[in-house]
């Protein structure tokens, strides 16, 4: 989990499970599990997170996949929704998730928004369905 030296330890085990849920995402990523044959590349470098966020963990904020996607921001929101719902249910958790999927989908349509570059934003959205994935398989027992 990436930490910056003055950045205080997250209060009990949400920061680690936080950080070990989107460490098994990254490792599905890494090892080339795929969503419609789409297979994400190295990450650039990583901008700063909100206070109690560190983005998409081990899993790149940012990349090629092979259309460039940039998560950080949606990693972010994702980390803070986990972290302050107020609904503890499942319910609450898929409420967090969809979101995610949301943000990272409304990412890719901005960036791809003209009509020829609906390829890149039909790999930018199989990227997204694969974190997507990868919270709702993985994430349960970190929320």
């Amino acid at each position: 989990m990436r930490r910056d030296s003055d950045e205080p330890e997250p209060a009990g085990n949400k920061g680690v499970a936080m950080g070990l849920r989107k460490m098994i995402a990254a490792t599905l990523v890494a090892t080339g599990i795929t969503v419609g044959g789409v297979a994400v590349g190295t990450s650039s470098p990583v901008a700063a997170h909100e206070p109690g966020t560190n983005g998409c963990t081990l899993s790149p904020d940012s990349g090629y996949s092979p259309s460039y996607f940039n998560f950080h921001d949606a990693c972010d929101r994702h980390d803070l929704c986990y972290l302050n719902s107020p609904d503890r249910t499942s319910a609450g958790r898929k409420a967090c998730d969809d979101a995610f999927r949301a943000d990272m989908r409304a990412w890719c349509a901005s960036y791809y928004r003209a009509w020829w570059q609906a390829p890149f934003r039909s790999n930018c959205y199989g990227t997204a369905e694969v974190y997507y994935q990868a919270v709702r398989t993985f994430g349960g027992a970190f929320f």
